[in-house]
């Protein structure tokens, strides 16, 4: 059977057929010298014939139908926990579908984030990505490499919690009892810029007054989006992530102590992400230079202890 090529999405489903489940999509590839997708396995196939086809090893780059791209992502998501508890996946494999399934979600939360569904699906794949750290620390540093170097919200929001996790467990050490719920606050801290314009979101230059102010609300419609589906810890770090301890962030302007240790963490890794990535106004700096402009010009912003350990646990010293 051919496929138009236009419409097909190439994945890599090496790694996510570790359940013994059915696919409920098609699968293509193209023969050698041809530029025409044909069908390799159909929907319904059992997970055993796939496996047997794909150790073959005599096809091409793999596609699935645009029309197919949901039902992809949703088999992803159902094959995580799995995909985790699997010893024989490599640890780098484990981390590209928990990233990957991780973008899709937070995608959907800012295209509907008043969606119980969507924010259920949050909360599982924060669980899944603690657990995936919890398994194996140098799980983060594979999380952290597949991140765009591009300033895109959804990476944007994947990379902050996997920082945070990372910093946090650095902190807290043996105490996760507020784990889950600040990690959702990390991935889900941005959700109220769903409620902003593109053009303020993605102006090349820097933002005027007005414009500014409108970006200073997103902590308080984020809050106001998730006040019926998240903890207080959650909406806590939602709201409370662009505080500085000298008292000059938003939207409260509290300062020290009036701030958790959970804003306080999310706060050094969002802004740490913002600066090491390429965003429509400003280049990425390089680690060094990011982590050197956060000391130097941002005195007052960050709680001097945490940022010690942030540069700690980046340059992979043990607590």
């Amino acid at each position: 059977m051919i496929q138009d090529s236009r419409k097909l999405i190439r994945i890599n489903t090496d790694y996510l057929l570790a359940e013994e489940r059915t696919i409920d999509f098609d699968i293509y590839t193209k023969a050698p010298n041809s530029p025409k997708p044909i069908l390799l396995v159909a929907a319904n196939s059992i997970i055993a014939d796939i496996k047997e086809v794909l150790a073959r090893k005599n096809y091409g780059p793999l596609f699935i139908n645009q029309e197919s791209a949901k039902k992809f992502e949703n088999f992803m998501e159902d094959s995580l926990n799995s995909i985790i508890r699997n010893a024989t996946i490599p640890l780098e494999q484990k981390s590209s579908v928990v990233h990957a399934c991780a973008k899709n979600i937070i995608r959907d939360v800012f295209d509907d984030p008043r969606s119980g569904k969507n924010i259920a699906r949050a909360k599982t794949i924060t669980g899944n990505i603690i657990d995936l750290t919890l398994e194996n620390t140098q799980s983060i540093l594979h999380l952290l490499r597949l991140g765009s170097h591009n300033y895109y919200t959804f990476s944007h929001c994947v990379n902050v919690a996997v920082f945070a996790i990372g910093l946090w467990l650095r902190i807290r050490k043996n105490d996760h009892t507020e784990l889950n719920d600040f990690a959702l606050g990390c991935i889900l801290h941005d959700v109220g810029k769903s409620q902003i314009m593109d053009n303020i979101l993605q102006k090349p230059g820097k933002l005027d007054h007005d414009e500014f102010e409108v970006i200073k609300k997103h902590p308080g419609q984020g809050h106001r989006l998730m006040a019926n589906h998240a903890s207080e810890i959650t909406l806590d770090v939602i709201m409370h992530h662009h505080e500085k301890i000298n008292g000059t962030g938003y939207p409260d302007g509290l300062t020290g102590n009036q701030i958790s240790d959970n804003a306080k963490i999310a706060t050094i890794a969002d802004v740490y992400d913002a600066l090491t990535t390429n965003r429509p106004y400003a280049g990425a700096r390089q680690p060094l230079s990011a982590l050197t402009l956060m000391k130097k010009e941002m005195v007052g912003h960050f709680e001097q202890k945490r940022f010690e350990e942030f540069i700690l646990f980046l340059g992979g010293r043990p607590a």
